[in-house]
């Protein structure tokens, strides 16, 4: 897909589009719903961009500093910034919960095995199989 040109999308259009998207994330009921959906609309690259987003956030919140981030998953300190521009703004103080929930419920080397099949060669299709055969 070719990357969107915000300017070039009428705004009441974007607006609609993107409510659109909000709404049908939103309606998903289960994680299982929620994977298979996220998997179906974005490329492996693509998850693997928004999540390093959320662990830079969880590493913010720990206390590290931009330079130990960038250096650890090898991000550009600008990205750092621009999620810690996010993080901080006075409206997300529902997303630090949910990091800090997140980190206390599943401890920090706990991972499910459907995660590490999203990357490789027909990842999505056997990292669906296992949420479908699995009990979330």
């Amino acid at each position: 897909m070719s990357r969107v040109q915000l300017n070039n999308i009428d705004p009441v259009e974007r607006k609609k589009i993107i409510g659109d998207l909000f709404d049908i994330v939103t309606n998903l009921k289960t994680k299982k719903e929620t994977v298979g959906f996220m998997m179906g609309l974005l490329s492996p690259s693509e998850i693997l961009m928004l999540a390093r987003r959320v662990q830079i956030a969880q590493m913010l919140l720990e206390g590290k500093s931009y330079k130990e981030i960038s250096a650890e998953i090898k991000v550009s300190e600008g990205t750092v910034a621009s999620v810690a521009r996010w993080l901080y703004d006075e409206n997300n103080e529902l997303f630090k919960k949910q990091i800090y929930s997140h980190q206390r419920k599943i401890g920090k080397n706990k991972t499910k095995k459907y995660y590490d099949n999203i990357l490789s060669p027909y990842g999505q299709l056997n990292a669906l199989k296992d949420i479908i055969n699995s009990k979330m």
